[in-house]
């Protein structure tokens, strides 16, 4: 039973509490208390270390929730989870995502800064061979600029050191704060995503990314051309999964998601290409390419 001196003495820590906390989010707001100190503070007082680690992170100038939230889920840390819960790991990878998050972001670009380049999306499931045919794309056609994507996952068997910009999860997490991200997502056990891109001039875009992503650009340019790469049958698709190495849960996971991604892929209005022949399907790709770059100069009076 809760006696009165109980209840007296929990409202005197809550009071207590509330107080400390409101002093060091002020500090961190300042800009008077680093990271490094906020975490000698949990270990030195017991009421700092009841702190949850979210409102802390958000206090620090400059931060914003929704980055920071973001952040955090690629940690795979709780947002309520409290300072003095945190071992040193997870403190200093902390540290490197927010001091990375406060660089400038070379690789960022305002939206609407494409205002000349044409911009492909190609996505479809895994297996329908997106990779081997962008890459047929960029190596026939100089005037293509891959947006190459980040990822946190291994190395499959046999794929290329620039088949993606390879990340540890600290350094995704860190460019994912910083906005670098034209959308990402985080799969079972890695972490997917399109930067903001960056082309060379008299250069055209190309994104290699999930329906989700090329729902994303589309959003962001709205005349982005998208195109869904498919496999002629699942029963192929599971073939294609089977030979480069996947194991049995991703495969069946990816069978089981592929068509929900050609449902999506239609209501975003894609040309769906089937992928039974690559050089068939290269070649459909360069026209739809050359029907793109044509609309887009004309739109721009340049015919």
């Amino acid at each position: 039973m809760t006696t009165g001196t109980d209840l007296a003495g929990a409202l005197h820590w809550v009071t207590a509490a509330r107080q400390r906390w409101a002093q060091v989010l002020d500090a961190l707001s300042d800009d008077a208390m680093t990271l490094g100190e906020l975490w000698i503070e949990a270990d030195r007082d017991p009421l700092v270390a009841q702190l949850k680690l979210l409102p802390a992170l958000e206090a620090r100038p400059g931060a914003k929730k929704v980055l920071t939230r973001r952040a955090l889920d690629s940690l795979e840390l709780s947002h309520s989870v409290t300072l003095g819960r945190l071992d040193g790991a997870e403190r200093r990878r902390l540290e490197a995502v927010c001091a990375d998050a406060a660089k400038p972001d070379p690789d960022a670009v305002a939206a609407g800064d494409l205002a000349d380049p044409a911009i492909v999306v190609i996505s479809g499931p895994g297996g329908a061979g997106k990779g081997t045919v962008v890459q047929r794309l960029l190596a026939e056609d100089d005037r293509l600029w891959l947006s190459r994507s980040w990822t946190t996952r291994a190395r499959r068997r046999g794929e290329s050191a620039d088949a993606y910009r390879w990340a540890t999860p600290e350094e995704f997490a860190a460019h994912a704060a910083a906005g670098g991200f034209l959308e990402w997502v985080k799969f079972l056990d890695y972490c997917q995503g399109s930067p903001l891109p960056t082309p060379p001039e008299g250069h055209d875009v190309i994104f290699e990314v999930d329906v989700a992503g090329a729902r994303s650009v589309r959003e962001r340019w709205a005349d982005a051309r998208c195109v869904f790469i498919d496999t002629p049958s699942r029963l192929e698709q599971e073939a294609r999964l089977r030979r480069r190495g996947d194991d049995p849960e991703r495969v069946a996971q990816r069978l089981l998601k592929a068509d929900e991604e050609v449902a999506a892929a239609l209501q975003l209005g894609c040309d769906v290409v089937i992928n039974d022949d690559l050089d068939a399907t290269v070649a459909e790709l360069q026209r739809l390419i050359a029907t793109t770059r044509s609309n887009k100069a004309r739109r721009l009076g340049y015919h």
